[in-house]
């Protein structure tokens, strides 16, 4: 899971802390992610593996971890481990859909770093921050004219940097490389004779936000600080210039869509974490796409951002490689068949435009064939995960239709979750 929450809620996934509630047929978290990504595979496996009565013949269970930061165990997975020739993976969120293939993902980072200085005498120094906005899956949700919130904060930045003096101080914003920032902040300084300019220019970039985004982000709200607490050191007018400017032209949002599939995109980058580490500023991305050189250029793209900057760029490894549809998939004729019996029509068949783990297990095991399937699971990697009821219940009749026909089959079949909760610095 990724660990996001709201600032205020008395859930705190980092520590293990989260406080279920029923809403009518849902269960969620409250103020935070809930954790049914991917803990109801986990719950269901065991279940599976357990239950008295249920007929299934051998079974590998796959229990991979990092899948939300470094994907380190589907990526460093020996092959030998999986007696199995068909998987089925069970992290996928919408009921009735079966996955058979997703894009390929590279994380990157960018470290920067100037010289800090003390505020003039005559410069004000304010805290400029952007909140209540939706956030999200990066993947799945980076189609829907979401705002992200660092994004909003820069481009009101550059509106005021167009008119005056501005000096950056801290900036920071978002909560993991693969969720869309809900929030983000800045400390900046000015020259206090440009207060009605500052003011003028805050006041021009929130309407143009807030038009532009009436509709997908009503909750959009902005915030312009005046505290003495706030740091009183800035970075130099050229170097503010030049973190703003490598910032702002970071790639960010759909870049492509698929020329096959409709309404399927193709390529993305989510700009998701601004952060101060030590005496340095890291920049983390998430770029996607379901064509290998279009997510090169991409990461190509960002490392040429990190070069005007004069920032340090790296690759943050496993690189996700792209996973294919097959549609001669004997797991998929399998969950298509089940699905028919129990429910009297045809499940959707979808890739998707996600950086599944699938893909690195593949990687390693070329010969595996592979589908990923799943309970009804709505706003993942944002507060407000929740994960829908009866859905569960239906999942798990049709995984236990399926184990049940390959039980007389002579390999057995692997089922595969995520058990690790994200890392706290993901918080």
């Amino acid at each position: 899971m990724v660990c996001v929450r709201e600032e205020a809620s008395p859930s705190d996934p980092a520590r293990g802390e989260i406080q279920v509630v029923r809403d009518r047929e849902w269960i969620k978290a409250e103020g935070s992610t809930l954790g049914a990504d991917n803990g109801i595979a986990i719950a269901a496996m065991l279940h599976l593996a357990e239950a008295a009565g249920l007929r299934h013949g051998p079974m590998d269970l796959l229990f991979t971890v990092e899948e939300e930061t470094t994907s380190s165990g589907a990526d460093s997975l020996d092959p030998s481990l999986l007696r199995a020739n068909i998987l089925l993976n069970l992290d996928s969120e919408e009921e009735g859909v079966v996955v058979a293939g997703s894009a390929g993902g590279i994380w990157t980072k960018l470290r920067w770093s100037s010289p800090l200085h003390s505020v003039p005498d005559d410069w004000r120094t304010v805290e400029v921050a952007i909140a209540g906005l939706q956030g999200g899956h990066s993947g799945i949700d980076i189609s829907k004219h979401r705002l992200n919130a660092i994004c909003g904060l820069l481009r009101i930045l550059q509106k005021v940097a167009e008119g005056l003096p501005l000096r950056l101080g801290a900036v920071e914003g978002g909560d993991a490389f693969n969720a869309i920032p809900r929030l983000a902040s800045a400390a900046v300084c000015y020259p206090a004779a440009e207060q009605a300019g500052f003011n003028e220019a805050i006041s021009s970039a929130r309407a143009e936000l807030t038009d532009e985004f009436l509709e997908s982000e009503p909750g959009l709200s902005f915030r312009v600080t005046n505290s003495s607490a706030l740091p009183q050191v800035c970075h130099s007018l050229e170097d503010s210039r030049r973190l703003l400017d490598m910032l702002s032209v970071l790639p960010n949002g759909v870049l492509g869509m698929d020329r096959r599939i409709p309404d399927l995109v193709e390529t993305s980058c989510n700009l998701g974490v601004v952060a101060r580490e030590g005496d340095h500023l890291v920049v983390q991305s998430f770029s996607r796409s379901s064509v290998t050189p279009a997510l090169h250029a991409v990461v190509a793209a960002i490392a040429a951002a990190a070069r005007l900057g004069s920032a340090e760029f790296s690759v943050v490894p496993p690189e996700g490689p792209c996973w294919e549809l097959d549609p001669s998939s004997r797991a998929l004729a399998l969950v298509r068949e089940a699905f028919r019996r129990l429910f009297g029509k045809e499940p959707a068949l979808q890739t998707v435009h996600a950086f599944l783990e699938c893909s690195l297990i593949k990687k390693q095991n070329p010969e595996l064939d592979i589908v990923s399937l799943g309970p009804e699971i709505r706003d993942a990697h944002r507060p407000g995960e929740r994960v829908h009821i009866e859905s569960v219940g239906r999942f798990f009749r049709l995984l236990s239709e399926v184990v049940s026909d390959h039980a007389g089959e002579t390999k057995p079949v692997a089922l595969n979750g995520n058990p690790h909760v994200g890392a706290r610095d993901l918080h």
